[in-house]
């Protein structure tokens, strides 16, 4: 039989908690869920039990979810880790990627989605996820990619167009897009403004086509 997998959601909104476990305990596996509505009692439990993963918001009563993590990596430096945050900037991100943050979701947020990380992050569910793009959609899930350091590939299709981005350790590597290959696929992808997208975990390709760093990518133009 596979372990158990303990999960700590620190949220001080207790309809995210009680709505979050309620659909991991839905889900049919193995999952011991403890929810808490401030950052004292996520500080306090994760100091007496070890989780395989951690789930908290950032502004909550007493500490605040960057403490929380952050002992929580000191104690346990293999747990899993999900930020949370009402009040997202790029400035937050970073402090979540530094502290080793597996996800950064925004509030509000579609449960389902949330689930789909938790599951990604322990392990459990290893066959991706999918979903719809709008306006610069393709450009966020580069950057979310990317911050969490990701072993995945990004199948995007518009129309009759289909394209894919291969993140290595968070690096984007490789792409693909019809007869293109390297950075011209890549910014063929990155400008389309809709389709369909398909997150395939622990997928890298057989060569590595791309070497410049991937915030450079987002902000550059393809040059002829």
């Amino acid at each position: 039989m596979s372990e158990q997998k303990k999960i700590l959601i620190a949220d001080d909104e207790e309809d995210i908690t009680w709505a979050v476990s309620r659909s991991l305990l839905n889900s049919g596996l193995d999952l011991d869920v403890t929810c808490v509505n401030s950052g004292d009692q996520a500080y306090d439990l994760i100091r007496e039990e070890a989780f395989q993963l951690v789930v908290s918001d950032i502004r909550m009563p007493g500490r605040n979810g960057l403490e929380v993590i952050r002992e929580a990596r000191r104690l346990h430096p293999d747990v899993k880790i999900i930020i949370m945050s009402a009040y997202g900037s790029q400035d937050m991100m970073e402090r979540a990627e530094s502290l080793g943050s597996f996800f950064y979701i925004e509030k509000p947020f579609d449960i389902g989605h949330l689930k789909r990380l938790i599951l990604e992050a322990l392990g459990v569910q290893k066959h991706g996820f999918d979903g719809r793009i709008e306006k610069a959609g393709i450009r966020k899930l580069v950057e979310l990619n990317c911050t969490t350091k990701s072993n995945t590939s990004l199948s995007v299709s518009q129309r009759e167009q289909k394209g894919v981005i291969y993140f290595r350790n968070g690096d984007v590597v490789h792409a693909e897009c019809g007869n293109l290959k390297g950075e011209r696929a890549f910014f063929n992808i990155l400008n389309w403004n809709r389709g369909t997208f398909r997150i395939h975990c622990h997928e890298t390709p057989e060569a590595r086509t791309i070497s410049r760093d991937w915030q450079v990518l987002l902000h550059q133009r393809l040059t002829p």
